[in-house]
């Protein structure tokens, strides 16, 4: 796969998976689900392929079935930020 293409595909990742955070902040939950299974379908395509882009895709998708579980809040980069603290005050 040549780079060019690689970086495609990241981005398409990225995409998706921002898609289903925003679907999700919404209350669309089914466009949300809709972006969810195109990762788990890329990760599907991508498994014996290119495991860097089959990993990059089981991380987004587990990155969001942790944020659809938690009931803090709808916002994910608020979310994620949270997470980042807990991380620097656990390793503090």
């Amino acid at each position: 796969m040549t780079p060019e293409l690689r970086k495609e595909k990241e981005a398409m990742i990225r995409f998706c998976f921002q898609e289903a955070v925003d679907a999700i902040s919404r209350g669309d939950v089914a466009a949300a689900s809709n972006r969810n299974n195109q990762l788990s379908g890329m990760a599907s395509a991508f498994r014996g392929l290119d495991s860097d882009l089959y990993w990059l895709c089981v991380r987004y998708s587990g990155h969001y079935y942790a944020f659809i579980r938690q009931h803090d809040t709808r916002d994910y980069n608020a979310w994620a930020v949270g997470l980042a603290c807990q991380a620097l005050r656990a390793a503090a």
